[in-house]
């Protein structure tokens, strides 16, 4: 996930400037310092979480022996009970595949005209997203749902990643592009359309349940990130308006 998003953020990146002197900025207003203030505090921030997290250590075998699962919440111990692998699959293509969202804004005249201002709205959408997401996986570092599970293979369970579970960082991130797709079409077009609004809470709710079903989080975690990246989402571009 983090390859793709350097790639996605360094592709769009450079679209961006490439084109953000060729069209207008409507109906959004960019401030060259501001954006770049932006981009880099939250690149920052993920260098941050990518420092502290090459200092992490992995769950021993005598961590694992002393879970229990009755000490974790009633809403999310169910979660510990599942580990299917087709879930994962699927929660992995719901992630890829929202990274074509913002491409279905090419329908609209408004926004082919507009592509430097989709372009920056997106890459700092995708980086204040991931940044709040690794900074709080790796401060919190909370034991995924799959670890308590004795039908997991040990060699996922002694891997870094493992302690990631909060929060869910596949959830945030296809949040945040269903979102901001959803108000960046809003704002193009001039009208809300629920269609559009439903689908884009429908792909990270999808996302998010296989999620838990792969044993990758509990219900919090998917919760807490389905909240951050619409948040994100929606703020972003909000905070552009003229």
């Amino acid at each position: 996930m983090h390859d793709l998003l350097k790639k996605s953020c360094f592709l769009l990146l450079f679209s961006s400037l490439f084109s953000y002197s060729l069209f207008a900025q409507q109906p959004y207003q960019l401030n060259t310092a501001g954006e770049l203030g932006v981009i880099g505090g939250a690149a920052g921030l993920n260098g941050i979480a990518g420092y502290i997290a090459a200092k992490m250590d992995v769950l021993s075998p005598n961590d694992l022996e002393n879970l229990n699962p009755n000490t974790i919440w009633g809403i999310d111990r169910w979660v510990t009970t599942q580990y299917h692998s087709g879930a994962k699959k699927s929660s992995d293509i719901a992630l890829f595949s929202s990274f074509a969202l913002p491409l279905t804004l090419l329908a609209q005249e408004s926004a082919r005209n507009d592509l430097g201002t989709v372009g920056l709205l997106t890459l700092e959408t995708l980086l204040i997203n991931s940044s709040l997401t690794n900074i709080t996986k790796v401060s919190v570092r909370r034991t995924r749902p799959f670890v308590y599970n004795p039908d997991a293979p040990l060699h996922l369970k002694l891997d870094k990643k493992a302690r990631y579970s909060f929060f869910s960082g596949h959830t945030s991130t296809t949040a945040a592009l269903s979102f901001m797709t959803a108000q960046l079409h809003s704002d193009y077009s001039g009208k809300s359309d629920w269609a559009v609004w439903s689908l884009a809470a429908a792909i990270p709710a999808f996302t998010g349940i296989q999620r838990m079903r792969a044993g990758k989080h509990f219900l919090t975690d998917v919760l807490l990130g389905y909240i951050v990246g619409a948040g994100v989402g929606i703020l972003v571009p909000s905070l552009h308006k003229l």
